[in-house]
């Protein structure tokens, strides 16, 4: 047991068809876990109605809007009645002792402000589908141990640069009054933003391997698992919140240092948006980091004030991370081949640390 009690912040957008298993899961967490909210971020189905009438015991929170899942985050660890705060996606089962480890790592590493789960695939319990990330150097998170067995994950708890949310517990007072989620990414990496920011505050992300949680098939209607494809949705987010979180949290010396793989990259990512199609969205996306830019500078000016660590003591190298499912023509594989090559070169002479 441990002992201090925890709070649980579900996070949920159209999750009604999760919503009993997601709760049931949470209910066999055991007495530690005695504040459950769930953070409905403007679903049209009846979730809602749902958890009021089967799980009355369950605070239902509603935002009104698709406000995203990094503000149904922050109003979770604002509205919750213990510091420490589980947030899972609607689609998440913690397992029995999970929430006893996470709180265990962050007993023992006072430094830390999270520490996350290894995800399983719920069809596959057997099968990793990742445990936690490191921030690549391009600008995105590399997963760690995907698609491999859990038999070969190691209980050793991790200090990583990034957070994925899918299932994490965070200490609120450790954090103090600093700003969560930036809510202007609205969805996807929005997470990273907030793990890689809080890294080069100072701040430890955890991985426990140890701690488990079971992952179905992701956000209605946006996740590639659950549609079969990529939503313009997410292509769009993925573009633009990537340039923002390169251009508010990269110091200048990064951006020049890494010039050419970056460059690289834009030119790369500009024709295969060409080749599929998505012009539109890349568009949308460089408008929208247009707008977006006196936020921008006044993130890169409290980064200025609130930095602890330099960007080459938390970014990584390696191959870039592209999504699995994506199934690259013989050109892309050409194209990634090229990248990596630019990449490894440029980290190799820019100084970069070994991976």
């Amino acid at each position: 047991m441990i002992a201090r009690r925890v709070s649980v912040g579900i996070v949920n957008h159209n999750g009604e068809s999760y919503l009993q298993q997601t709760l049931r899961a949470v209910a066999r967490l055991g007495p530690a876990v005695d504040d459950v909210l769930l953070i409905d971020s403007g679903s049209t189905d009846c979730g809602g109605a749902l958890v009021r009438e089967h799980f009355p015991y369950v605070r239902v929170i509603e935002l009104g809007a698709n406000l995203g899942p990094g503000a149904a985050r922050n109003r979770a660890i604002r509205e919750a009645a213990h510091d420490r705060v589980l947030l899972i996606d609607n689609d998440v089962e913690p397992q029995p002792g999970s929430i006893e480890m996470l709180a265990t790592a962050l007993d023992g590493h006072p430094n830390a402000i999270l520490a996350m789960a290894a995800v399983l695939y719920e069809q596959a319990p057997d099968t990793v589908q990742y445990a936690g990330a490191v921030p690549h150097f391009l600008g995105t998170p590399a997963l760690l141990q995907a698609d491999t067995p859990v038999a070969r994950l190691e209980d050793v708890v991790r200090v990583v640069g990034t957070a994925i949310t899918c299932c994490v517990m965070v200490d609120r007072a450790r954090f103090g009054d600093r700003p969560w989620f930036d809510e202007r990414l609205f969805f996807y990496l929005e997470d990273h933003e907030f793990g890689l920011r809080a890294s080069l505050q100072g701040y430890d992300c955890l991985i426990v391997p140890a701690a488990r949680c079971l992952h179905r098939a992701g956000t209605i209607g946006v996740s590639i698992r659950q549609t079969g494809r990529f939503t313009p949705v997410r292509v769009r987010h993925t573009i633009r919140n990537r340039w923002l979180t390169v251009l508010m949290l990269y110091q200048p010396g990064t951006l020049l240092r890494f010039a050419p793989a970056l460059a690289a990259f834009e030119v790369l990512q500009l024709l295969g948006a060409a080749r599929k199609g998505w012009i539109g969205h890349w568009l949308w996306a460089a408008g929208s980091t247009a707008r977006m830019l006196p936020h921008v500078l006044r993130v890169r000016r409290a980064m200025a004030r609130s930095r602890r660590r330099r960007d080459l003591e938390i970014l990584t190298a390696g191959p870039f991370p592209f999504n699995s499912r994506w199934h690259p023509s013989a050109l892309e594989r050409a194209a990634r081949r090229s990248l990596d090559f630019v990449a490894r070169l440029n980290w190799r002479l820019a100084g970069g640390r070994a991976s």
